[in-house]
């Protein structure tokens, strides 16, 4: 069963430790920040120290707002179609990030986002209910991302994308709805269309759905589906097919972890393909390597055709402080022959 869940500073200062007893390398979770999550956000043996004494066991707030912040930017160069560009996209985004448990059984995670130059909103904005009756289930209410049943993209180590995830007019990425986790696996539907603003008196725009699934397999491998009904920009009926298999591993300073992704919709003449390959190299000093390949690809007569890519990431990160690294980053547009460098600064607390 698979929480949705990211760690964020302000659990470091309500439970008095350090970003390292949960991050491999912020923000890329280790096995311990991974069960802490899977938890609820629930600290064995700290918990009760997080929250106020009201003289009312029916009510539980916190003695401090569960509040972090995250500041990213940019000084990034780029060559393209002859073309070479400097700029200063400073700073890239701001987060402002919440979330915690109130109780063992109900955990919430949110953040308003500031991006781009663009008006602040939220992206990831949930509640998880868990444990009820005893029963091993969980169910997930609001907005996440149907792709961090496979992978979650705020939690990788590249500039880059996981590009795969994004394809096309029917990304698996930001979308309202449900997921519920069960001991054999994870089952969601969303609206399907996004994060859309309120369209009269609903956020979706038409009455299908998307339903999806994933389930864990042996070796840390996963195996992903979706099917859904939606409609083109011009109204006609579209049904979504969606196919993945994922893997992570660790061996010990290095994290491996790759994804294959195939998706038509309606038939196979609207085919695309691909995924992406990733390693982490991170040895506990100060410095951290990453590498990233993504694949995309479509048939000459696919609609997707124009999203084919290929792109290679190097990336190293210093960390000046645990929660604080500098970084360099070259990626490769190998198709279309251009490159791209970013130099940065990524801080939170």
């Amino acid at each position: 069963m698979l929480h949705l869940m990211i760690a964020i500073p302000a659990f470091a200062r309500m439970y008095n430790v350090s970003c390292k007893m949960c991050h491999v390398a912020f923000p890329k979770l280790n096995g311990f920040g991974q069960a802490f999550a899977d938890n609820g956000y629930v600290f064995a043996g700290k918990q009760g120290e997080i929250y106020r004494n009201l003289g009312d066991d029916r009510a539980r707030t916190f003695k401090e707002l569960p509040l972090a912040v995250r500041f990213t930017h940019y000084v990034a160069a780029s060559y393209d179609g002859g073309k070479a560009m400097t700029d200063f996209q400073s700073p890239w985004s701001v987060k402002f990030l919440l979330g915690g448990a109130p109780n063992e059984r109900i955990n919430f995670y949110a953040y308003v986002i500031f991006e781009k130059g663009l008006p602040p909103f939220f992206e990831d904005a949930w509640i998880d209910l868990h444990g009820f009756f005893g029963l091993p289930f969980s169910l997930t209410l609001g907005q996440f991302q149907i792709s961090d049943l496979m992978f979650m993209r705020e939690t990788r180590l590249t500039r880059s994308d996981f590009y795969i995830y994004k394809v096309g007019p029917y990304k698996i990425t930001y979308h309202r709805g449900a997921l519920l986790g069960t001991p054999i696996g994870d089952f969601g539907v969303v609206n399907g269309n996004g994060l859309s603003a309120l369209n009269g008196k609903y956020y979706d725009d038409n009455p299908s759905k998307w339903f999806f699934g994933h389930l864990p397999l042996p070796a840390d491998f996963g195996l992903f589906g979706l099917w859904g009904e939606d409609y083109d920009t011009l109204g006609n009926y579209v049904r979504l097919y969606r196919l993945g298999l994922d893997w992570r591993g660790v061996f010990e300073s290095f994290y491996p972890f790759f994804q294959i992704l195939v998706g038509f919709d309606n038939d196979t003449s609207n085919l695309f393909y691909g995924g992406f390959f990733g390693v982490d190299y991170a040895p506990g000093g100060d410095g951290v390597v990453s590498l990233l390949f993504n694949y995309v690809d479509a048939p000459a007569n696919s609609p997707y055709r124009n999203e084919r890519l290929a792109t290679l990431a190097l990336r190293y990160s210093h960390y000046v402080l645990t929660n604080l690294k500098v970084f360099a980053e070259g990626e490769g547009w190998l198709f279309k022959r251009s490159l791209a460098l970013t130099l940065g600064v990524d801080f939170a607390f």
